[in-house]
């Protein structure tokens, strides 16, 4: 037995002297330290603004006769009070003889004091003391500094097609100058829309003060497909030297009435949804606009369940490019109608190709005493009130119709309608 103890503290001496041998043959330094490309030893002082990226570049020699395994480098500045300021590579080896270079980058906050503090560099492995390195920095303001430090919309991040979005912009100016004439800019780039607001923002004695951009709407294309939508929040400063922005999204619900059937066609129906007594009769327009550039024919059919029946005044409309044409649907309720809301369906096709089916929404009601009475002032009143949408649907059609040609033309090339 003492034979056996001996002889394992002898394995155990040899093993821990290899090891030993091999941490001592290995021996890393510092090569070279760089911040932002500047060479800097234990002694310098680098003046860095806040707001800046601060890159660090090392050189590490291995100077050794055996490979480093498992080393990490790590960047950290202390005492900020909102965050950890660090960067840390991932784990690699050192070989023999060999110089590793590594890169890491912190960003300084906008609200970093204006004061000295310490980038401490550190070398580690699994079980050696860290090789460590510090390097002074002198924090100072930054001159000129805006960023966007809120964006909030109305009636919030869903909008219906045909209305406005409005939107809140708050910013920040986080610089050592005040701002003027800040242009900041709402835009929905895939819808084309965009509107503009000018602002002046000052900064204070903590280098840190927020202004409320005036309201800025922006109108959503009654066309507009539905959909997520990119709403881009831009800043220019400085001159307009220097820009800023936020990607924010909001969801854009189709509007029933101006509904985009293809690159060719655009449908608006109007009113949207008639009361109408049971056993009488609701009259919808459907109006039809070619906004291509060759003649098209398009065929309507209507369908009903077995609550009502649906009578078109045409069923085939030819439209030149640019024209449009109103169809009528007069949906009739049949008496024993049972009371609530119907839907009929008219489908729109062009050739065998169905471009779309639109919903004709009809709510049944009890007739009263004085139906016959009623029932024609409620015709009457539902074909005024479905004249005057369409006609406004129908110039407003032909502005959209008129201003995508021109910018067509100006453009010199072929443009798709949306």
């Amino acid at each position: 037995m003492r034979k056996l103890s001996i002889m394992t503290l002898f394995v155990i001496s040899l093993l821990t002297f290899s090891l030993v041998s091999a941490l001592e043959s290995a021996t890393l330094s510092w090569d070279q330290v760089k911040v932002d490309g500047d060479e800097v030893s234990e002694n310098s002082v680098l003046a860095v603004e806040e707001g800046d990226t601060v890159e660090v570049r090392v050189l590490l020699r291995n100077s050794g006769a055996v490979s480093v395994q498992d080393v990490e480098v790590e960047a950290r500045i202390s005492g900020y009070e909102f965050g950890v300021l660090a960067d840390t590579t991932d784990i690699f080896d050192i070989a023999a003889g060999t110089t590793k270079p590594v890169t890491l980058e912190l960003d300084l906050p906008n609200k970093l004091d204006k004061d000295e503090y310490w980038l401490r560099l550190r070398v580690m492995d699994k079980s050696t003391t860290a090789l460590e390195r510090n390097v002074r920095l002198a924090v100072e303001p930054t001159r000129h500094g805006v960023q966007i430090a809120d964006v909030s919309f109305s009636p919030g991040s869903t909008v219906k097609a045909g209305r406005s979005l409005l939107a809140t912009v708050l910013l920040e100016n986080f610089g050592d100058k005040d701002e003027g004439d800040v242009k900041v800019t709402v835009a929905i780039p895939s819808l084309g829309v965009s509107a503009t607001e000018f602002v002046d923002v000052e900064t204070n004695d903590h280098n840190v003060d927020f202004e409320d951009v005036p309201e800025v709407f922006l109108p959503i294309p009654a066309t507009a497909r539905e959909g997520r939508y990119d709403v881009v929040v831009t800043a220019q400063y400085n001159q307009l030297s220097k820009t800023v922005s936020s990607t924010y999204q909001v969801d854009v619900l189709a509007n029933e009435m101006f509904q985009v059937v293809s690159d060719e066609l655009v449908l608006a129906v109007g009113p949207e949804l008639q009361t109408v007594q049971a056993g009488k009769t609701a009259t919808f327009g459907i109006a039809l606009t070619n906004a291509g550039t060759r003649s098209k024919a398009y065929v309507l059919q209507a369908m009903a369940g077995d609550w009502g029946s649906v009578a078109l005044s045409d069923s085939v409309v030819v439209l030149e490019p640019g024209q449009n044409k109103v169809v009528y649907a007069d949906v009739a309720t049949n008496a024993n109608a049972l009371v609530g809301e119907h839907t009929a369906v008219v489908t729109i096709k062009s050739g065998s190709d169905v471009l779309e089916t639109v919903q004709l929404k009809t709510i049944v009601v009890q007739q009263s005493g004085n139906a016959s009475a009623s029932s024609g002032t409620s015709l009457r009143n539902g074909l005024e009130i479905a004249l005057v949408i369409l006609v406004v649907v129908l110039v407003i059609i032909g502005l959209i119709i008129g201003f995508s040609r021109l910018r067509k033309d100006e453009n010199g090339g072929t443009q798709t309608y949306y």
